[in-house]
């Protein structure tokens, strides 16, 4: 590691919750329990004084949970010009900047906490910086490929035993937002524990993929009274709209001549794999047939031309 330098291990005389970790004895004061062996009044011997390093990052320990956290990050600061290559003070650092919502500079203190000794705590403490780093974008409108790439880091160096469905879920969000609705299903499905239901969209990914027909997506059914009644294998007739103010390659889809939703046309509502009703427009002149198939990823009822 270099320098002959030595991480910080908690000792006889510190507060409970200081030292090289979280999880550090939770009794206060270890050591000081009047057991007899103390002065002659029963009080107990005299704590050491803490270095002034460490001194400095107490107090800013306090101050952040006090949420001061430009205060905190002074006397952090101060305590770095000390001891500069101390991790535990570049952890008390990061977890400052990481609280008051400055991820990304967080990170980097992070980083070089655990480059000078890599403590279990400051990797979760990363990882969680990271998983708020992706949530935030996740929420917003502005979801980048990026984003996807910070969610991947934090779940990659997740231990083993630590929870992570609330990870899956944000990854889940991100690849939603970027169109990638398989995965996205997948992650939630994941991060429910609902395994069987995985298997079951790779199952219909592959017929997808691999049927030689021509599949569209049902949708609007919310809309008309006999959309939810449509189940597998009902027929169904496809009727061109060219009048539709809306969309000039509207097909409504109708069932016993009552109008149950309309051809999948836009991004938002065509899963990958599935034809658009702009890419089927032309393929028939009058009206069409179509057997509804299935529903995909809990969203898209699919179904098949019949030629």
């Amino acid at each position: 590691m270099g320098d002959d330098y030595e991480p910080y291990q908690w000792q006889v005389g510190d507060p409970s919750d200081w030292g090289d970790s979280v999880g550090v004895p939770d009794i206060p004061y270890m050591g000081y329990i009047n057991n007899g062996d103390g002065d002659e009044d029963g009080r107990p011997p005299q704590q050491p004084r803490l270095s002034k390093d460490r001194e400095l990052a107490k107090r800013a320990r306090e101050l952040e949970r006090r949420g001061r956290y430009d205060e905190a990050l002074d006397l952090i600061n101060q305590a770095l010009d000390i001891s500069p290559r101390n991790p535990n003070h570049l952890n008390m650092k990061a977890i400052i900047l990481d609280n008051w919502g400055k991820f990304e500079y967080a990170l980097k203190y992070y980083d070089e906490s655990l480059a000078i000794a890599n403590q279990r705590v400051v990797v979760e403490n990363k990882a969680q910086c990271l998983y708020r780093l992706a949530k935030k974008h996740a929420d917003s409108f502005n979801v980048r490929e990026k984003d996807l790439k910070t969610i991947n880091e934090a779940l990659a160096i997740l231990p083993d035993d630590y929870g992570r469905n609330d990870y899956l879920r944000v990854k889940g969000s991100i690849l939603k937002s970027l169109g990638r609705q398989v995965q996205a299903k997948k992650c939630f499905l994941l991060a429910s524990g609902r395994y069987d239901d995985i298997e079951e969209v790779e199952k219909q990914e592959k017929f997808l993929k691999e049927c030689d027909g021509t599949l569209i997506s049902v949708t609007g059914r919310k809309f008309y009274d006999g959309g939810f009644r449509l189940q597998k294998n009902d027929i169904v007739t496809l009727i061109k709209e060219p009048e539709n103010k809306h969309d000039h390659d509207a097909i409504r889809i109708e069932k016993d001549g009552e109008t149950v939703g309309y051809v999948a046309n836009s991004p938002r509502t065509v899963p990958e794999g599935i034809s658009s009703a702009s890419m089927i427009i032309d393929t028939f002149t009058n009206n069409a047939q179509a057997r509804i198939l299935f529903t995909y990823l809990d969203e898209y009822l699919i179904a098949k031309l019949i030629v």
